[in-house]
């Protein structure tokens, strides 16, 4: 799991983030939006395999470049050259080994690599036109796996406690 998440327990790895994006998104109405590209969408759902791309979504604040991911808080870089040159790129993703990286399918690294496969080939493109004009995908077991979920959340609410949020930020 994401090791500085505060809440380790309710943290989801890959197989329940694909259950659950898979539940919540198979038999969507096509009425509606979202802001991330399909092929993502398809990704999270488990339908898609991709690797990360670290330098796809380079950000820049008042620190500096940020030095990727910004989940991970490696630091920064005084200049984009700096980061370019001495960033080690394939220590990032979850092919690199890297153990932060393990259950990682942010759109920081993955969005990147989906909008590459629908403007990077004939295929991808003609897969993202499917998945926009056809968004639904009938799916009766993520039907049942929405119904077993809902039945779960009427758990108590999860609460994280002041101190341990700031022992985290330490």
């Amino acid at each position: 799991s994401y090791d500085k998440a505060p809440d380790q327990q309710h943290f989801l790895g890959r197989a329940r983030t694909r259950k659950l994006f898979r539940a919540i998104l198979a038999n969507r109405k096509k009425t509606w939006r979202f802001n991330q590209s399909v092929l993502f969408l398809e990704f999270l759902m488990g339908k898609r395999h991709y690797a990360c791309t670290p330098w796809g979504m380079p950000t820049y604040n008042i620190f500096g470049w940020q030095k990727p991911c910004y989940l991970l808080q490696d630091g920064y870089a005084d200049s984009f050259q700096e980061l370019h040159d001495s960033t080690e790129w394939q220590n990032y993703g979850t092919e690199s080994g890297n153990p932060r990286c393990a259950n990682c399918m942010v759109h920081s690294g993955y969005e990147a690599t989906a909008v590459n496969d629908t403007f990077g080939s004939l295929r991808g493109f003609v897969d993202t036109v499917k998945a926009t004009l056809f968004s639904s995908h009938p799916d009766p077991e993520a039907t049942r796996l929405l119904d077993e979920m809902s039945a779960e959340a009427a758990g108590p609410l999860v609460q994280i406690e002041t101190g341990t949020l700031e022992e985290s930020r330490a």
